[in-house]
């Protein structure tokens, strides 16, 4: 397995370790790390279609899915009044709550 680049804002914090295929999500990031999803690279104007996505958060110790959280700021909407509607849209489309679906 190749190394995942570290992403800004970690601080040098140790990140949960990725939980096996199915199991439930622990915020280590690595899906996203390893590969942006088809809702940021169809929704965010110039995403890189290779390497992390640039919605990455990481709050509390975890990585947290921007365009889940906050698609609005991503998406460059002028506010941020539907962001709950939009962010429950997208963790529908993701599967968020799932489990991991990162194989590797």
């Amino acid at each position: 397995m190749a190394a995942i680049v570290l992403i800004d804002g970690t601080n040098g914090e140790r990140l949960p370790v990725k939980p096996a295929y199915g199991s439930p999500c622990n915020g280590c990031g690595y899906c996203c790390a390893t590969q942006a999803c088809g809702v940021a690279l169809e929704h965010i104007p110039g995403h890189p279609v290779e390497g992390a996505c640039q919605t990455m958060e990481f709050e509390g110790g975890l990585f947290l899915c921007g365009m889940i959280r906050r698609p609005g700021h991503y998406m460059g909407l002028p506010n941020d009044w539907a962001d709950g509607v939009l962010g429950d849209m997208i963790a529908a489309a993701l599967g968020s709550g799932k489990g991991c679906d990162a194989e590797f």
